[in-house]
């Protein structure tokens, strides 16, 4: 009865850890349920973290993640191998023909996944011999894989914190961007607003494809990702509520659809980090009526503001940060 857990246990780890890996580093569509859960623990040790020490420890929040994920992986199939030997003990030995005991398969999963062969152990059945050559395989394009994974995250990572720049290049705070802008040629702001366009939606695309990047902090305020679309959003608003800006109106659509299209991500896809967290108590200054009408998928400033607190407070800001300058 026991061996028969092993087999069933076994397999059906080893088929969700495989089904989670295999999606979430070849879809492009996001990351799977382990992930997910990997990632969240993550999030919650960074937030800790920050309490204890402070956000300096965002500085790590790339490596927390990473490692979390990638032990998790490895330690899952590694188990579920584990208990597939363990299911016919006697088909592992070692040189002298004697039955491998529990730590000895172990060490045997171990060398088996990390593809080093050592060849002290060895399976004597046939259905063994051809586990532990396809998982030798496996261990093989596992590892190339996840490194070739962590490339296209760390891309996606520094595309993030250029668009934290850019952002920041156009001021410090929503009534600094308001001000450069406003004070700017016409084809300027036109041509500033297209690239920021373009950047957020790559970066929307990003997050869809790796959304281990919602957990990735940064200690550098200036490079900060989420305090300064927050600024901007904010200056968005009121360059759309301000009849002085109505030159820059049909120009600035396109941006803000961009970036409603992501707030809606970060709202549907994170409820677990990005709390609707009551703004009333925030003291954030008034934005008049907007002077153009919006799709009937634009999200109103209030909720707006809402999903933009929650993912202030992910790196430990406030709105009082935002408007601090």
């Amino acid at each position: 009865m026991i061996d028969i857990f092993y087999l069933i246990v076994g397999t059906l780890i080893l088929l969700l850890v495989m089904y989670d890996f295999f999606f979430t580093t070849l879809s492009g569509s996001g990351s799977a349920f382990i992930t997910r859960f990997l990632s969240l623990i993550s999030y919650r040790i960074l937030q800790v973290g920050v309490k204890l020490i402070g956000r300096r420890v965002f500085a790590l929040s790339g490596m927390i993640v990473n490692l979390i994920v990638l032990s998790g992986w490895v330690v899952l199939v590694w188990i579920g191998l584990f208990m597939l030997f363990s299911y016919t003990p006697e088909a592992i030995v070692n040189d002298n023909g004697k039955i491998a005991n529990a730590t000895e398969r172990i060490y045997f999963t171990g060398y088996t996944l990390s593809t080093l062969g050592l060849g002290n152990f060895k399976p004597v059945s046939p259905f063994y011999e051809i586990l532990t050559s396809c998982f030798s395989f496996f261990g093989f394009v596992f590892f190339t894989t996840s490194m070739t994974y962590l490339v296209s995250v760390s891309s996606a990572v520094i595309h993030k914190r250029s668009l934290a720049l850019s952002i920041r290049n156009l001021g410090n705070s929503p009534e600094e961007i308001v001000n450069n802008l406003l004070e700017k040629d016409t084809s300027f702001c036109y041509q500033k607003f297209s690239v920021l366009q373009e950047m957020i939606d790559r970066h929307t695309v990003n997050h869809q494809a790796y959304p281990v990047l919602h957990y990735y902090g940064n200690a550098d305020i200036s490079s900060s990702f989420n305090l300064h679309l927050a600024s901007l959003d904010e200056a968005i608003s009121k360059l759309l509520s301000s009849l002085q800006a109505q030159k820059f109106h049909n120009e600035l659509m396109p941006l803000r659809s961009s970036l409603t299209h992501f707030l809606k991500h970060m709202q549907q896809n994170y409820p677990q980090t990005i709390k609707q967290f009551n703004i009333s108590q925030d003291n954030l200054p008034e934005i008049g009526e907007m002077s153009v009408e919006f799709p009937e998928n634009h999200i109103k400033l209030y909720e707006r503001r809402k999903i933009l607190g929650g993912l202030l407070r992910n790196e430990n800001f406030v709105w009082e940060d935002v408007y601090s300058n």
